[in-house]
This record gives C-alpha cells, structure tokens and sequence, in this order.
C-alpha cells in the first residue's frame, strides 16, 4: 500500500512537472501568436541572480547622484527607466516554477508525515 502512494504522488509531480510552463519550463506553453524576448538561464539559481542584478541596477539608480540615462534618450527620467526595468523583473519572475515547488513540497511532505 505504501507503494502504490508513493507511486500516485510521484505521478502526480510529474504530471505538475509536464504542466509547467515559464522560463524553466515547457516550451510547448509559448503562444505562437504572441511576440516574444527570449533569454537563456541555466538553472533557477542563475535566474534569480539575473533578477537580482536588475534589482540592483534599479536601487543604484534611484539612491545613486548620476542620472545614468543616455544622452540621446533626454525625454526619459530615470524613474521611468527604472520603471521599464522593473516591468522586466515582473514579467521574468518565474512564479510556474515557484507554484511548483509549493506543490511538489506540500506532495513531499504528506509522504513524509504518513510515515
């Protein structure tokens, strides 16, 4: 009996990993009709440090003296660029492999607990 539990939770992960979609996950989940900006990451470890590094670049330059804005772009403020910056972070979060985290520990844990 324990077998098969254990066996309908792992199906059921890899069910919620097929499911998957974002940055990390399927590229069957891209809609062909929309218009798309691609960019590689190895792992989950190395998306967060991309999104922190533009985290960062915002901090910088809202705290920082210098207005870090090119010169052939003098109509933008750097709050609007930082905007447009931050709009990217929103868009990147990878909230697919977060929810399927949330449910592959939750799976994980009623395993643990049955024990």
């Amino acid at each position: 009996m324990k077998k098969n539990k254990k066996l309908k939770t792992l199906e059921e992960i890899q069910q919620l990993r097929n499911n998957l979609s974002g940055l990390l996950g399927n590229k069957k989940s891209i809609d062909p009709k929309g218009n798309y900006v691609s960019f590689e990451v190895r792992d989950n470890n190395h998306l967060l440090m991309q999104i922190i590094s533009l985290l960062e670049v915002c901090v910088f330059a809202l705290d920082g003296e210098g207005m870090m804005l090119s010169p052939d772009n003098k109509n933008a403020s750097k709050e609007d660029s930082v905007t447009q910056v931050l709009e990217l972070v929103l868009s990147i979060l990878p909230d697919s492999q977060m929810y399927f985290m949330d449910k592959l520990d939750e799976k994980l844990s009623k395993l643990e607990n049955k024990k």
